[in-house]
């Protein structure tokens, strides 16, 4: 058996358990599913290791509630560094090394700007046939790849059920892709829902894919910078320059809030 200290953060919604692994203490990564469970465990969206760096300040592993390590998370990285301060760890700036790439990040005003970088792998107008039906979605990696299709109700698209058959979609196996759903109004402002690969089910906010769905719409539809992207619960900006008309040195910030922290003993896990 063994006891972890953890604290939970939340990012519009998008929730996390944090541990402190720089002893490299926590090895227990078989009992991630345990621990991200609703039912059984603390519950979470996804759980995050704060770690050494020989590169950067610090570094994160994030690890979905399937136990499958992710190769980062926006969301996660504003509770990250949130988390960090709530250690007693205060700067002007972070460096936070992720598994592909190291990003920025700049606490201001109790809002957490993060450097996403550039996307890639941008794969517009992509023709996708579900259940017999064609739709004209957009593949965009923001740091994890995700998929965006736009419409005038994203309300009531049946995203429990639909969301996973392009999660799953034979076009980008093996590892599949996130999904989202969004709607562009005439302000020029974004309403989003995602399905999750890893979750396998949709969650409050996604913060890649909020990144991707503005960087689509700047393409698309000529969207300036910044972009303000509703989820559920909050609203996240992204900022971007353009350059021989592509969105480049993309940020996105929003707010990261702790919620409590505990002990849990994996007895049983």
């Amino acid at each position: 058996m063994v006891v972890i200290s953890f604290s939970k953060y939340e990012g519009c919604g998008n929730d996390f358990i944090m541990i402190d692994n720089r002893n490299s203490s926590f090895n227990s990564t078989g009992c991630i599913q345990h621990l991200c469970n609703r039912q059984q465990g603390i519950g979470a969206d996804g759980l995050i290791l704060l770690e050494n760096s020989r590169n950067a300040d610090f570094r994160m592993r994030i690890f979905n509630p399937d136990g499958n390590e992710a190769e980062m998370c926006g969301n996660g990285a504003r509770c990250l560094i949130k988390f960090i301060q709530e250690l007693g760890i205060s700067q002007e700036q972070y460096q936070i090394e992720t598994m592909h790439k190291t990003l920025t990040a700049y606490p201001r005003s109790g809002l957490i700007r993060l450097t996403m970088g550039n996307p890639f792998d941008v794969r517009l107008n992509l023709s996708l046939v579900i259940e017999n039906i064609t739709y004209v979605v957009h593949h965009i990696d923001t740091g994890v790849p995700h998929l965006i299709l736009f419409s005038p109700d994203y309300k009531s698209f049946p995203l429990s059920t639909l969301g996973a058959k392009f999660r799953n979609h034979p076009q980008f196996s093996p590892k599949g892709v996130n999904f989202n759903i969004a709607t562009v109004t005439p302000s020029g402002e974004i309403f989003i829902r995602t399905y999750e690969r890893g979750v396998e089910g949709e969650t409050l906010a996604c913060g890649t894919g909020c990144t991707a769905a503005a960087i689509a719409a700047a393409l698309l539809y000529k969207l300036p910078s910044p972009i303000t992207v509703h989820n559920q619960v909050g609203n996240l900006e992204i900022a971007f320059d353009v350059e021989k008309g592509e969105p480049v040195n993309v940020t996105m910030t929003g707010p990261a809030t702790k919620t409590f922290s505990g002990t849990v003993s994996t007895l049983g896990f």
